[in-house]
């Protein structure tokens, strides 16, 4: 019966031991959900740990008796790693960590370590314990002896794990009901079969693995191929001492009281406006409803029209660097996994680079709100690298998460100023749709606090800041959607843009000023922000197009 023993305890230690993955899910997923929801949301998660640790203990039948500890053993500390990761980080661990990690110096491991000693400590008094206790069951032979070398085959019937009849009804309707999840994880377009292994630790540890590998192999060659793009300085008149570019995510400018919207939620650039500081363009689009396909082109000569890949064009970031222009990219966006691929790799031409997170998108549970990279702009203005007797010249991104979904994830309580009872638009009236709504407003709001925020840091220096979302959204405005990625839809390809100028830069720059309040009302796509930003900067290279730019007069 010792086989037996291992053989259940190591089923129970897989689920005990990815307990993790389930306050994840609650945490990602299920406190945006009603009560019952989360209650499918949670069992569907127990089925599938369950069903997982079940397969896996039959899969140890196979292996030697050190394969068999190693997996528990791997467990175990996988756990460790999954609950400091969510104390800090609010995240277990995943591939953008694990980058991180593999990235690290031994310099900077000893550094976080003594940073973060007391509670590495509290940790590794808790694996001792757990040791300790696995030991004791060892002696009182619960656990197989040392000259047991293999279980019996799991369709055995002499199986250990099997042998309790008990014990093979369970673990029938166990499987049985996680291949019922294994058959919604193909229906369901949001969910995925590939995505099943992450359900327990030691199979995402194998995922992360391998996309780490992946993300690392295609990186290596994107930027080889940037790096192979020739940059050719024809002219070079760049009198802009500095540059702020912030990039927002999902914001509308039909929400944006800045454009004529019927709730006050961008008080602070309205005020601006009416100052005569900030000027609003009315007629600029995005030239798709998604963030990939935008930043393919935002910041490189791969327009709308181009053929080939994005990677293969010149980018903003290289002609700058050539220019002697230093260059920044600071974020409060995910630096992995799909949706941060691009957003690494175009911080990766820049000077200087940070992010408030090293998450993938969807595996981040925190609530990140923008206000975390105001620090970093901080460092980067405090810091730019030059003495005082050299000519500064930057240009800053600025990453945001704006106002992308979940909205109410997006702002802290005190923006939490609209309700569903402020919300008269919108195609519904239901107060669901209207506190989507509100929920939006706020996010939208507090975005506007941010973006004056970073204004306020360059107020008085001679700078000018530009503020672009990615591209638009829909909450349930003129149709029944809330959401992006409908290329047709005009409502989310509608965007705000903005530039404000300090009073310095107005005085200095008399004639840019001019030609920015000129193009108001021009219809423009944001596909050929390289030309205008060259125009601005007075910066000329061969691709440069000076008709595609959106200062063109």
């Amino acid at each position: 019966m010792a086989g037996a023993h291992f053989a259940q305890g190591l089923f129970f230690w897989l689920c005990l031991t990815n307990v993790t993955q389930l306050v994840q899910l609650y945490l990602y997923e299920g406190k945006s959900l009603p009560p019952e929801g989360t209650v499918l949301l949670l069992l569907e998660g127990v089925l599938r740990v369950a069903g997982l640790s079940l397969l896996l203990t039959m899969l140890c039948a196979f292996l030697p008796r050190m394969c068999r500890l190693a997996v528990a053993v791997l467990s175990g500390l996988l756990v460790l790693v999954d609950v400091f990761s969510l104390i800090h980080y609010h995240s277990v661990l995943d591939a953008g960590l694990l980058q991180v990690i593999l990235a690290t110096n031994p310099q900077e491991a000893v550094e976080y370590v003594a940073t973060q000693g007391d509670d590495i400590l509290s940790l590794l008094m808790v694996s001792l314990l757990a040791g300790a206790v696995f030991w004791r069951w060892r002696r009182k032979g619960a656990i197989m002896p040392v000259r047991e070398r293999r279980l019996p085959l799991p369709h055995s019937p002499q199986c250990p794990f099997f042998a309790n009849r008990r014990l093979k009804v369970m673990s029938a309707v166990v499987l049985v009901l996680f291949a019922g999840s294994a058959c919604h994880a193909f229906a369901d377009p949001e969910d995925s079969v590939e995505k099943l292994p992450r359900n327990l630790s030691v199979g995402r540890l194998a995922v992360n693995l391998k996309q780490s590998y992946d993300e690392n192999r295609s990186m290596a060659y994107i930027d080889y191929a940037l790096a192979s793009q020739p940059v050719e300085i024809l002219a070079d008149n760049h009198d802009i001492p500095r540059i702020i570019f912030v990039l927002g995510e999902s914001t509308s400018r039909h929400h944006m009281q800045l454009y004529g919207y019927d709730l006050p939620t961008t008080p602070n650039l309205s005020r601006r406006e009416q100052a005569g500081e900030l000027t609003a363009f009315s007629s600029v689009t995005s030239p798709h409803a998604g963030t990939m396909a935008v930043m393919r082109t935002l910041f490189s000569f791969y327009d709308n029209d181009a053929t080939g890949m994005w990677y293969e064009y010149g980018n903003i970031f290289d002609i700058l660097r050539a220019a002697d222009v230093r260059t920044a990219w600071l974020s409060n966006q995910e630096s992995s996994g799909f949706y941060g691929s691009i957003g690494r790799t175009l911080a990766s031409r820049c000077d200087e680079q940070a992010f408030t997170s090293h998450l993938a998108h969807t595996i981040d549970l925190s609530e990140r709100y923008d206000e975390e990279v105001l620090p970093l702009l901080d460092d980067a203005l405090a810091d730019d690298g030059r003495t005082d007797a050299e000519p500064r010249s930057d240009f800053l991104v600025v990453h945001l998460m704006g106002t992308h979904e979940d909205f109410k994830r997006r702002y802290p309580a005190s923006f939490a100023r609209f309700t569903a009872a402020d919300e008269l638009g919108g195609v519904r009236d239901d107060a669901a749709s209207r506190q989507i709504r509100a929920e939006y407003d706020n996010a939208v709001l507090y975005d506007d606090h941010i973006v004056d925020a970073i204004i306020r840091r360059v107020e008085d220096q001679d700078a000018l800041v530009i503020f672009l979302s990615d591209h638009g959204e829909e909450v349930n405005d003129v149709r029944e959607i809330v959401g992006h990625g409908d290329e047709s839809s005009a409502w989310q390809r509608d965007i705000p843009m903005v530039i404000w100028t300090s009073a310095k830069f107005r005085a200095n720059h008399p004639a840019d000023v001019l030609r920015i309040q000129a193009a108001k009302e021009r219809a423009w796509q944001s596909d050929e922000m390289i030309h205008t930003l060259l125009d601005l900067m007075k910066i000329r290279v061969p691709q440069y197009e000076k008709e595609k730019s959106l200062l063109f007069d």
